[in-house]
C-alpha cells in the first residue's frame, strides 16, 4: 500500500513508500473562498489570532479592502467581559466602532480568564429602523 504523493500539510520523504514524513513548506493563501459579508467583495486581508507571527493579536477578523470594514470571527474576551456583557450563545454581539452586528456562534472557555466568542455576521437590511 503506498502512502498518498502529499496528505495535508505532510508529505512522504521518498518515492519508495518509506513511512517517514515531513511538513511541506508552503505560502497558504489565507483569504481563498473568502469574502466581506458587507459588500461581497474578495478583496480581503485575513488576520489570524494567535502570538505567532508581525503581530500579536487575540482576535481573528478580515478587513475589507473595499468597503474598509473589519468583520470579526472570534473575539477574545475576559472572565470579567463575560460577566458584565452577559455573553452566550445565539445573542447579538455589536461592535460599534464598526457599526456592524453579528450572532454569537459559540462561547469557548480558552483559560482561566480568557474566553472566545465565535461570530457570524448578521446581514444588513436596507431601510431597517433600528
Amino acid at each position: 500500500m503506498n502512502p498518498p504523493a502529499e496528505l495535508g500539510t505532510l508529505r512522504p520523504l521518498d518515492d519508495y513508500g518509506r513511512l517517514e514524513w515531513q511538513v511541506v513548506e508552503r505560502e497558504r493563501k489565507i483569504s481563498a473562498g473568502r469574502v466581506c459579508p458587507w459588500c461581497e467583495s474578495e478583496d480581503v486581508r485575513f488576520v489570524q489570532r494567535g502570538y505567532v507571527g508581525p503581530t500579536d493579536e487575540v482576535d481573528q477578523y478580515l478587513v475589507c479592502g473595499a468597503c474598509h470594514k473589519t468583520t470579526y470571527e472570534i473575539v477574545a474576551k475576559t472572565a470579567r467581559e463575560m460577566r458584565l456583557g452577559r455573553y452566550k450563545p445565539g445573542d447579538v454581539y455589536q461592535d460599534r466602532p464598526q457599526n456592524t452586528r453579528y450572532t454569537i456562534n459559540r462561547v469557548l472557555r480558552a483559560g482561566q480568564n480568557e474566553f472566545l466568542l465565535y461570530l457570524k455576521p448578521l446581514a444588513e437590511r436596507a431601510g431597517a429602523i433600528l
